[in-house]
């Protein structure tokens, strides 16, 4: 059976970083104000008013917040790692929704570079090939250190990436990775829904010229004309019916070696015969369930016109660390050069069956009709703004993420007429063990601006004087989430320190603040933003958060912006009408800017 490791000090620990400072708690009095004041743009007059009076109630001296405090001081001296991360993995693993309908996120390269050079057969042996280079570099200590303007970033997510698998569990899954070794290392290849193992490395731990593992590949499945049944359609549904197929499967010896085989496999590398266009790719990336196992880690999709995406399992790995090995795949894609010369060693490629019951069978094809039903309810837009990108908006002297983000906000009212909240992550790896912040986006200098466009009667020098400061605004509010001042995990740790430890300390019932109106739609991800850069990338999707509301992936390139809208289809007029606002916010404000 599987190692899991459901705590992160039991993983290895495969690079000595720098000695990255801890994520800090923040002052209760920090907190208090920063809340207050993030609350403040999306509630009526009287309801803030209300909400400031529970607020205050909570922080006040010797009162609740201090106890919690206090709490969350001793069980951060007491771990070694992230005093959060043990809340920040419960999240994840006890979430029971579907993995592709909720938190597995979606990266489709731009391909103009490559994609004529090579068949969907050899970008998955050049892909493999390169997946264990950068897997041999990693143990090695041999990749560069993640950095932000100069800044050393923790780095404890690279362990995560290969050879390992989400585990789904009773009301907790649990995370498997295997131990860091060069030999005899394989990806598991899926093609019309059959799983082959295909080798990377000798028994010696070096690995195999590109040309042998295309040629294996190749020889492994030209022959193959017929869909076998998806079993891993199991991996689409919701965890706790996830759990019992897995159960289920596990009952069986063989597929036990399969589910193994995958969870020890680097990556899982899937063959999609279906897209025909990279909007329809990265679509289908998301959402089409043949020949997709959505709980390994790296999940890497190869279409039959050369378009390369990710679908990343959340669990562990956040965007900005799986920048590595997008990075390290493009520009290996790029670079790379296939040998005419192959070593003739054969590679012997496994196609591996399942051993499948009536009644499994039945249960499986139930879950792919329940699944294909679901997936009616997306609706998925995507579109590259061509006007301009990051290079103008910075000779407007404004933040690209600021404007973007101003503009969303313009695009947002128009659209609903309302101030909503909006969720932007913010990298905070500049602590040991850090993974993200909350930033919520909309602040009372963007409504203020918002409020002046939509008047009309404000001279063009004052909207921009007020651009400037929202622009202002939402830096500060950046910069106080990278220190680790923000205000949304210090609030998570002490709501998780009632629940710890509530009845030690006299706390009959979850404080106020949690349950109170105002907060709760401070908490509301209306917008779940991200804006995480890849290298080549031209598309990126997840799903939305809320039913009322939408997913927003963007990256602000030098001289375009790519934009991602995704929907429940009772909302996707909206979701239509967000883009098209959205759209003409950019260029309207370009022209504040420039006149003002």
């Amino acid at each position: 059976m599987h190692r899991r490791v459901n705590e992160r000090k039991e993983a290895v620990v495969i690079y000595k970083q720098h000695q990255l400072p801890p994520l800090p708690i923040p002052p209760l009095n920090h907190t208090r104000d920063q809340l207050i004041q993030w609350l403040k743009p999306l509630l009526s007059r009287e309801q803030w008013r209300k909400t400031t009076y529970v607020i205050n109630r909570f922080f006040q001296p010797n009162g609740v917040a201090e106890k919690l405090q206090q709490k969350l001081y001793e069980w951060k001296k007491s771990r070694s790692g992230s005093w959060l991360a043990p809340f920040w993995d419960d999240l994840y693993l006890k979430n029971r929704d579907s993995l592709p309908l909720s938190t597995n996120f979606n990266i489709l390269l731009e391909n103009e570079a490559y994609k004529h050079r090579y068949t969907m057969v050899e970008f998955a042996g050049i892909i493999s090939y390169l997946v264990a280079k950068l897997y041999h570099k990693i143990i090695d200590g041999k990749v560069k250190q993640d950095t932000f303007r100069g800044k050393p970033l923790d780095i404890d997510q690279y362990k995560y990436f290969f050879r390992s698998v989400r585990i789904p569990q009773r009301r907790r899954d649990a995370i498997y990775v295997s131990p860091f070794d060069k030999k005899n290392n394989y990806i598991v290849l899926l093609y019309k829904n059959y799983i082959y193992k295909v080798p990377v490395t000798r028994k010696d731990g070096t690995i195999y010229q590109s040309s042998d593992i295309i040629a294996a590949i190749r020889s492994a499945i030209w022959q193959e004309r017929h869909e076998g049944i998806n079993v891993n359609i199991f991996t689409a549904a919701k965890r706790d019916k996830a759990e019992k197929v897995y159960r289920l499967l596990n009952r069986s010896k063989v597929n036990q070696r399969i589910l193994q085989t995958i969870a020890r496999a680097l990556v899982v590398i899937s063959l999609d015969e279906e897209s025909e266009s990279s909007e329809e790719a990265i679509k289908h990336l998301m959402l089409h369930p043949n020949n997709k196992y959505f709980d390994k880690t790296i999940q890497i999709v190869i279409t039959k016109y050369g378009h390369i995406g990710f679908n990343i399992e959340h669990a562990t790995v956040d965007g900005t660390a799986i920048n590595t090995v997008i990075r390290y795949i493009s520009n290996g894609l790029s670079n790379h050069t296939l040998l005419d010369n192959h070593s003739f060693e054969k590679i012997h490629v496994e196609k591996m069956s399942w051993e499948l019951t009536k009644n499994l069978k039945e249960t499986l094809y139930r879950i792919q009709a329940n699944y294909l039903s679901r997936i009616k309810n997306y609706h998925l837009l995507s579109k590259i703004f061509t006007d301009f990108g990051a290079t103008c908006i910075k000779q407007m002297n404004i933040s690209p993420d600021a404007f973007f983000h101003i503009a969303l906000q313009l695009a947002k009212y128009r659209t609903y007429g309302q101030f909503k909240s909006v969720y932007e992550p913010v990298n905070v790896r500049f602590f040991r063990g850090g993974r993200t912040e909350c930033a919520r986006a909309t602040s009372m200098e963007k409504r203020r601006l918002v409020e002046a466009i939509e008047d009309g009667n404000v001279s063009t020098r004052d909207l921009y004087e007020m651009m400037q400061k929202a622009s202002c605004a939402h830096r500060r509010r950046i910069q106080q989430c990278q220190k680790g001042y923000g205000i949304e995990r210090h609030l998570l740790g002490l709501e998780q320190m009632y629940y710890l430890f509530g009845n030690e300390l006299g706390i009959q019932k979850l404080p106020e603040i949690f349950t109170d109106e105002g907060y709760l739609a401070l908490r509301h991800d209306f917008l779940s933003t991200s804006g995480t850069v890849y290298k080549d990338a031209k598309y990126r999707m997840f799903a939305p958060v809320v039913s009322d509301g939408h997913g927003i992936a963007y990256f602000l390139l030098d001289d375009v912006i790519s934009i991602n809208i995704s929907s429940f289809t009772h909302n996707q007029d909206e979701g239509k009408q967000l883009m098209k606002h959205l759209f003409k916010a950019l260029k309207e404000l370009k022209t504040i800017a420039l006149s003002g």
